[in-house]
């Protein structure tokens, strides 16, 4: 699950009640979610040791739950802008490679994303200015609401199979 750098520093950086996060693009960064029964919280290094689990069979099994669950992703709108609904975690899907790849034929140019909360997630092309322009404001608005769980401002592009900053 994405969070933003600023969530992430509120968290212990170190000891066994610190979350397992890894650095990722642009302000965000990856932590691992424990749904109920383990207390709807992120995974600790305590966690990881409970589980006789290692950070590659971490993210390989998070992997691997999430492309379990895809088929409840919905696509909503028409173009130039999307936004995807995915219980209340849209953010989550920026790490799954197969929603871009499908998405990338609807859109003019590359997918772009504008994720700024957890549960918010706007989609437009690179190539269309009216897109990117209504995302922009967009995710400008959510901040500005204060919404709960911001991740980030910046807008994201899907190129080579990875994310940019726009």
């Amino acid at each position: 699950m994405p969070l933003s750098r600023d969530v992430a520093n509120s968290y212990p950086a170190a000891g066994p009640d610190a979350p397992v996060l890894e650095e990722w693009y642009a302000d965000l960064v990856v932590g691992y979610h424990l749904p109920p029964p383990y207390g709807d919280r992120l995974v600790t290094a305590d966690d990881l040791t409970e589980l006789d689990l290692g950070h590659r069979q971490l993210r390989r099994t998070a992997a691997g739950n999430l492309a379990g669950q895809l088929e409840r992703v919905e696509v909503h709108g028409l173009p130039p802008v999307f936004t995807l609904s995915f219980d209340g975690v849209e953010a989550t899907l920026l790490t799954s490679d197969d929603v871009w790849s499908s998405l990338a034929e609807q859109v003019e140019g590359e997918v772009v994303v504008g994720a700024p909360a957890r549960d918010v997630m706007f989609v437009t092309g690179s190539e269309s200015q009216a897109g990117l322009e209504k995302v922009h404001r967009a995710c400008e608005r959510v901040f500005f609401a204060g919404h709960e769980n911001l991740l980030s401002r910046h807008l994201l592009v899907w190129r080579q199979g990875g994310w940019e900053s726009l």
